[in-house]
């Protein structure tokens, strides 16, 4: 056999072998996602403004998930959570900036603490701007069995 030829025949294999080998190489096996909750007593905070010290309410605005199950039997959960920051101000309401401060815990099956994690994030408010409604995206790769819950923190 010629080498060129052996080349050749060898890619067509690979190829096929690539193609009949199925989608689940290349795509990520989608699974429901584990619970993810909010902690009620960390749905709502306030915050102040970095500049002027205006006082800012900031709540939980829904959360999406979408999951994946990974190679070694984990969960990798994408999630988004948006919020509703609200602006108290007299005057005009010059721009400012604040500081909204998330956590995170991961909950074990026998409801213990398996690890927590704090964060947080700036979000603008451009002169005579009342509410902003951002969301956050991160994402968290726990067990099946583990459990998600959110809080804000307050930063006065």
């Amino acid at each position: 056999m010629k080498p060129n030829k052996c080349i050749f025949t060898l890619a067509k294999l690979l190829l096929a072998s690539f193609c009949f080998s199925g989608c689940s190489v290349v795509s990520k096996e989608v699974v429901d996602c584990p619970q993810i909750t909010v902690l009620p007593e960390a749905v709502e905070v306030f915050v102040k403004t970095d500049n002027f010290g205006h006082l800012v309410d900031v709540r939980f605005n829904g959360v999406s998930t979408s999951c994946t199950k990974k190679r070694n039997g984990k969960i990798k959960m994408e999630v988004g959570a948006g919020v509703k920051a609200v602006r108290s101000y007299s005057g005009d309401g010059d721009a400012d900036i604040a500081i909204i401060g998330m956590a995170m815990a991961i909950i074990g099956p026998d409801d213990k603490l398996v690890s927590n994690e704090a964060f947080g994030y700036r979000i603008g408010f451009g002169k005579g701007m009342e509410a902003q409604y951002p969301i956050t995206e991160f994402d968290v790769v726990i067990e099946a069995d583990q459990r998600v819950v959110l809080m804000l923190t307050p930063t006065l």
